[in-house]
């Protein structure tokens, strides 16, 4: 499997992708915010991309510190059980969560 990014869906069915690309003219990448319209991924410019991709980053946190939590109270035998996953071999991860939302947040 090969994460694209983090998907983000709204309560009013919205989505957003935060995702990376090369940084034109430099050897870096940045994050990019899009949203799907009318099934084709769009990107989201100027202040609102600003806001989303901060939005965005809070979901994913609030998504990591729920899965501390699930991992901090799962039973110690269930943890020793999981499987490793593979790293990818360019040592970039990405995240993919299909249904979060960043609580007290909205990206319009």
């Amino acid at each position: 499997m090969i994460a694209q990014g983090l998907l983000v869906k709204q309560a009013n069915g919205k989505e957003y992708l935060l995702t990376t690309e090369p940084n034109r003219g430099t050897c870096g990448h940045r994050l990019v915010v899009v949203t799907r319209v009318n099934g084709q991924w769009k990107p989201v410019e100027g202040v609102q991309e600003v806001i989303c991709r901060e939005a965005l980053i809070g979901a994913f946190l609030d998504f990591v510190v729920d899965l501390c939590r699930v991992l901090n109270s799962a039973d110690p035998q269930q943890v020793s059980e999981v499987v490793p996953v593979r790293q990818p071999s360019s040592g970039v991860r990405h995240a993919t969560g299909p249904a979060l939302r960043r609580r007290g947040r909205n990206c319009q």
